[in-house]
């Protein structure tokens, strides 16, 4: 299990409390103490945060939207909206970007995204809470920088997590303006980072 004192500096870090379960676990690895919540916004780079806590499994995905979309303002034109419609159903098929072990017996149970110009957005989630539009002001100050992000987060739950070995990604598929995705783990074995390119873009757990 995480540990408080654990959680608590994720939820310093991150408003978010899903992004706090995560940043809570790889904050305590010695080697990221002086790392910041998100690496410095690089195009052709993304970030990938995964924990694993019992029966568990939490993913995120953090790119900047040119690599998924090719630009990172307010879409324009019919086939700017279209491109970003794209992306997100890319997104939200969490089965074509990301293969847990099969023998954990893993099934997805929840998606969530955030960027600052969702097309797609389900209907359970068209009206936000007090919460969640508390980001629209981090959102504005991204767009006005020139540095909007996308925000994909997946929760899996596994039959069998001490059989969860490593997490296959397609990203580099489904996105191929990414060129590398710099990965943080916090699983059972232990935690760790490592650099995923297109030739080894299988996770270990």
């Amino acid at each position: 299990m995480l540990s408080q004192s654990c959680l608590v500096s994720g939820a310093e870090m991150k408003p978010s409390f899903l992004s706090a379960l995560i940043l809570g676990a790889l904050v305590c690895s010695s080697s990221l103490h002086a790392q910041p919540a998100h690496d410095a916004h690089e195009h052709g780079v993304a970030s990938l945060r995964v924990v694993a806590d019992g029966v568990a499994l939490v993913i995120e995905f953090v790119s900047p939207l040119d690599n998924l979309v090719g630009f990172e303002h307010a879409p324009r034109t019919i086939v700017q909206r279209k491109a970003l419609t794209d992306a997100e159903h890319r997104l939200r098929d969490a089965g074509s970007l990301f293969l847990p072990s099969v023998a954990a017996t893993c099934r997805l149970k929840e998606v969530t995204l955030e960027s600052p110009w969702l097309q797609d957005v389900p209907h359970e989630h068209e009206h936000e809470s007090d919460h969640e539009s508390g980001h629209v002001g981090a959102h504005a100050s991204a767009e006005r920088a020139g540095h909007a992000e996308m925000v994909a987060t997946y929760r899996f739950e596994c039959a069998r997590p001490e059989a969860l070995r490593t997490l296959q990604t397609r990203l580099f598929d489904a996105f191929q303006r990414l060129r590398e995705i710099r990965a943080e783990r916090a699983t059972a074995t232990g935690q760790g980072a490592v650099v995923l390119r297109p030739a080894r873009s299988d996770l270990p757990l």
